[in-house]
């Protein structure tokens, strides 16, 4: 977690330069490992048993919304920054959510060789769990795929834009761009925008751009229309935090880790499993999609990950987390709504599925609900 408080911290900057370096070298450049084998599954069970018995529910003394911590004195003993974020809510709105920022960028710094040799017991514990070696090849997928649809849409048309959504501190698109420029693309033919409903990760993003040669001279303003950036965004709103209108059409769209929090189309969910009242949300799945297909073009691609049931997320469902699972059919099904058909899958570990989906606007009328 250290590595991950450097990166979005102010200064240390040559510090962040050799993270980005190594952690782009281990993205592109070395053969990633398989998800978590029978040794890690079964000891993802025992550990739930054990946390199962040991955690209790508590009212938020210090929220006025409602909201409820946990207390385990497994987790607590371990003075782990990630076991902070699971036994506590920051407000009543997100309790039922893994939220984005430090506690998820911290998984992806288990890819540095020399991070993951100066790890912790507990680092290992947290970041190599089943769920963790998920997300971690998620990371590589998804940050492999959108380099991939970039080059591709660049040697088609000579230019790209690209939109990162819900994207915590938009790691993965910010390698993506790092790369592009280290390999000399013309940056006047390169835009990103990364966007995130709350607005302390998206000052995060802000900061590591300051920080990067690839990135500090090219944030985009008034002067330049390209480059990149991070904006605050509600995506069903479409609307930024500086109401300029969400508008614009982009080439490529990476929507990582959103979907398992919205209903529709779905194998089962965390309510259904332990037989809990789900009421109705405003946002769905299908709400979604339909913003994929008003800010993308023709032709464009989208990346996109499911969530699928699996033992080890129980342990994050103790925690209060609510999550809505589904098969690559399931997804499917979804995305044939707005006329996005499967161009490939990228990987697939235990949790997660990564898929590239193009746009195929010629095949008619598109499906409703």
């Amino acid at each position: 977690m250290d590595a991950v408080v450097a990166l979005y911290s102010a200064g240390q900057n040559e510090l962040t330069e050799a993270i980005i370096e190594s952690l782009s070298s281990a993205v592109f450049k070395v053969e990633q490992g398989r998800a978590a084998g029978l040794a890690r599954r079964l000891m993802a069970r025992a550990s739930y048993l054990l946390l199962k018995c040991t955690t209790s529910r508590r009212p938020a003394h210090d929220q006025e919304d409602g909201a409820h911590t946990y207390h385990s004195p497994i987790l607590k003993r371990s003075g782990h920054p990630y076991a902070d974020s699971l036994l506590g809510s920051s407000s009543k709105s997100l309790e039922a959510l893994v939220e984005g920022g430090d506690p998820m960028n911290g998984p992806y710094m288990m890819l540095v060789p020399e991070i993951r040799q100066a790890s912790t017991v507990w680092d290992r514990l947290f970041f190599n769990s089943v769920q963790s070696s998920d997300v971690q090849l998620r990371f590589v997928w998804e940050t492999q795929a959108t380099y991939e649809a970039a080059i591709h849409h660049l040697e088609k048309t000579g230019a790209v834009r690209m939109k990162a959504l819900a994207a915590g501190t938009g790691l993965s698109m910010i390698l993506v761009y790092d790369r592009l420029m280290r390999e000399g693309h013309d940056p006047k033919k390169i835009t990103v925008i990364i966007t995130d409903r709350d607005q302390s990760n998206t000052e995060k993003t802000t900061r590591l751009l300051s920080k990067l040669s690839t990135t500090r001279d090219r944030v985009m303003g008034a002067e330049n229309p390209c480059g990149i950036s991070a904006r605050t965004e509600d995506i069903f709103a479409g609307e930024t935090a500086a109401g300029t209108s969400g508008s614009q059409k982009y080439d490529v769209v990476t929507a990582v880790g959103i979907l398992e929090y919205l209903q529709g189309f779905t194998c089962d969910t965390t309510e259904q499993r332990h037989k809990l009242h789900e009421p109705d949300e405003e946002a769905t799945a299908h709400h979604l999609v339909e913003r994929f297909d008003e800010m993308t073009t023709n032709d464009s691609t989208l990346i996109i990950n499911t969530y699928r049931p699996h033992s080890s997320t129980r342990i994050l469902e103790l925690f209060g987390k609510k999550f809505d699972y589904r098969h690559i059919e399931d997804l499917a099904a979804l995305l044939a709504t707005v006329n996005f058909r499967v161009a490939r899958l990228v990987g697939s570990g235990n949790i997660y599925d990564v898929k590239v989906y193009e746009k195929n606007t010629s095949s008619g009328t598109r499906a409703t609900v």
